[in-house]
């Protein structure tokens, strides 16, 4: 019998590990462009493990309890809560960021001028790429429940999706290196259909049926998979890896999610809670990652382990002490704290 209190602390058990993935890669790329580790070797297989299948598993994660959202809201309301909940923040948070990095130059490994600061959120560039993507892909996979589309509707569309994805392989990757609105065009294409499988695999799915957990990161893992030739040059062994990290990521979380015992503990408490507020730590993870690899720089450290060690902890742990400030903000001013400070006390278990 599977347990409701741990079922619905799993998806944000997952957001925990997608948002270290996040984290510990962009972490890397700093200093990778800081020239504290050179993008060769092991570094670079690293890196295409964690980005061949960290964005994809947060859009996969996303679309869960996307059509229940529709369902109960209405494709209008839908899009008006994504206005808040997505674009307000990329939108306060890109002013943030991009205004320190433009004070900051000095120890900021991108260089932005004034025009940068002025033109920050549009189009979305660094991490908050994904906030826009998501927003123009919950947009258009929104139509399908508003239409009362049908579960197999929804996997046609899947399938569409990810042969379209294959399929415009060189073209997306040409889009990614012609100008921020094709990149943004390649990204959707890249990602959208892992969003339409979280529909598909959705927890009205989880909950008909008692299917085994597992099943439905099987799902995700055969679609990564089937992704692959959109990386050709990839290591095999790379794709082991990142399969390998997919099944292990579901069965410590997932399929713990469907046993007993009634408490999910005091660890998995503490799993759900960073990935409930997964979105305050992924807007402001890289100033807080930043801060830490300038001030390590200043202190004559330059070990690629340190960095990497106190850059992720910085970048994970930090951003939740804005939690209690955002919980405070939104008994006064919920919308503010919505988009300026989204934070979350955790889920609760209905």
């Amino acid at each position: 019998m599977r347990n409701p209190n741990r079922a619905s602390l799993a998806p944000d058990q997952a957001k925990a590990l997608a948002i270290l993935l996040v984290v510990f890669g962009h972490v890397l790329r700093g200093l990778e462009r800081g020239n504290l580790i050179a993008y060769d070797g092991v570094w670079r297989t690293v890196d295409w493990a964690i980005y061949l299948f960290h964005m994809p598993l947060f859009f996969y994660l996303s679309g869960l309890f996307f059509a229940q959202t529709v369902r109960k809201a209405g494709y209008l309301g839908m899009l008006r809560r994504n206005l808040v909940v997505l674009v307000g923040p990329l939108v306060v948070w890109s002013y943030i960021q991009v205004g320190m990095q433009y004070v900051f130059s000095g120890s900021s490994n991108l260089k932005v001028g004034l025009d940068d600061v002025l033109s920050a959120p549009f189009p979305p560039a660094q991490q908050f790429w994904f906030l826009g993507v998501l927003f123009v892909a919950m947009a258009v996979a929104g139509a399908l429940p508003a239409l009362g589309a049908s579960r197999r509707a929804v996997a046609a569309a899947f399938v569409a999706a990810m042969a379209a994805r294959i399929g415009l392989d060189d073209w997306i990757k040409t889009a990614f290196e012609s100008g921020p609105y094709w990149f943004l065009v390649g990204q959707f294409l890249w990602h959208f259909p892992f969003l339409l499988l979280g529909m598909l695999c959705g927890n009205d799915a989880m909950d008909r049926g008692g299917a085994h957990p597992l099943v439905f990161v099987a799902a995700f893992a055969v679609a990564m998979l089937a992704a692959l030739p959109a990386a050709p040059e990839t290591p095999p062994l790379l794709a082991v890896v990142t399969a390998a990290l997919v099944l292990l990521f579901y069965k410590a979380f997932m399929e713990a999610a469907a046993r007993q015992p009634e408490s999910p503990g005091r660890f998995g408490r503490a799993l759900a809670f960073v990935g409930a507020n997964s979105m305050i730590i992924f807007l402001s993870h890289v100033i807080f990652g930043a801060g830490m690899r300038a001030l390590l720089v200043r202190l004559g450290v330059t070990d690629p382990g340190v960095h990497l060690v106190l850059g992720t902890a910085a970048g994970m742990i930090l951003p939740l002490f804005l939690v209690p400030v955002g919980l405070a903000v939104e008994r006064r001013a919920a919308l503010l704290a919505r988009v300026a400070l989204p934070v979350r006390a955790g889920r609760s278990a209905a």
